[in-house]
């Protein structure tokens, strides 16, 4: 048997839409063996089919193997679904791991199970962090190859996430986003974006409070977020932290430079329930 566990994980960080990722250490953890037929327990039983993430990722890693095999995996999803946190490319990170490590004796490389990973995914944004750690920046080169390259977080700032009680669909918050972008749209992301990087490994809290503004995807997917407008008003009234959203949502993420902001922080008259959670960086 074998045990995995792999980080949630914060994709875009506001202007680094589908690029940017961080991973945090709070877990989903796996138990995997061998098997003569497949079985995944300790998830929703509807997900216990072959169309279940980890299984499509088991078998696409099998098959770059170019072996044959089932398995019989005990999930433990302490990292809530559909809510933000990288929780479809916690479980195919898993998947293509386990196939490695049951069935290839480790063969493969972080960074070919980073390629099979983000295959199965679609984008890279939460498969870099998962795989590698950190504060992660990916892209896709016309070859077809993912690339990523991996920084390290300033401890200077603190990551606190707001998780809800309801869950948003990744799809439907596609769906929100414009088909065009203006052209100083464009240019007001890209110089974020860049800047961001280097705020976040650098922990210069006044640049970071700048270029985390995104105009791509938050102005239009903070509508399917309950208390949002109530909850950016609290959390950034005393002018030392920032408000994003995690992911596609609802989780909403804030980054401080005080190191009580999560103890401190106090949510009131919201409409649905959320959870305050301070987390640490994963470094890999």
């Amino acid at each position: 048997m074998i045990k995995l566990k792999v980080p949630a994980t914060s994709a875009n960080i506001g202007p680094g839409f589908d690029c940017l990722g961080l991973a945090y250490s709070f877990y989903n953890e796996y138990n995997i063996e061998k098997s003569d037929k497949m079985l995944i327990e300790g998830c929703d039983p509807a997900f216990n089919t072959k169309k279940n993430e980890f299984n499509i990722a088991f078998e696409k890693t099998m098959k770059v193997l170019n072996k044959k095999g089932s398995y019989h995996v005990v999930e433990n999803p302490f990292v809530p679904a559909s809510r933000g946190l990288g929780s479809s490319a916690n479980v195919i990170v898993a998947g293509c791991k386990a196939a490695n490590l049951l069935y290839g004796n480790g063969k493969l490389s972080d960074d070919e199970i980073f390629q099979i990973a983000t295959n199965v995914e679609g984008h890279p944004d939460n498969i870099a962090p998962a795989i590698f750690g950190g504060l992660t920046a990916s892209v896709m080169f016309e070859n077809g190859y993912y690339f990523h390259k991996k920084y390290k977080v300033s401890n200077k700032l603190y990551f606190t996430v707001l998780i809800p009680d309801f869950k948003t669909s990744t799809k439907i918050a596609r769906k929100l986003l414009p088909k065009k972008y203006k052209r100083e749209e464009m240019v007001h992301t890209i110089s974020h974006c860049i800047l961001l990087v280097e705020a976040l490994q650098s922990g210069n809290f006044d640049l970071l409070k700048t270029v985390c503004k995104d105009v791509v995807h938050e102005p239009y997917r903070k509508r399917l977020i309950k208390d949002y407008d109530l909850i950016k008003k609290t959390v950034e009234k005393n002018g030392d932290a920032v408000l994003l959203i995690s992911g596609s949502g609802p989780t909403l993420l804030a980054i401080s430079k005080n190191k009580s902001f999560a103890k401190n922080l106090k949510l009131k008259h919201t409409k649905s329930n959320w959870i305050v959670k301070e987390l640490k960086i994963y470094e890999g």
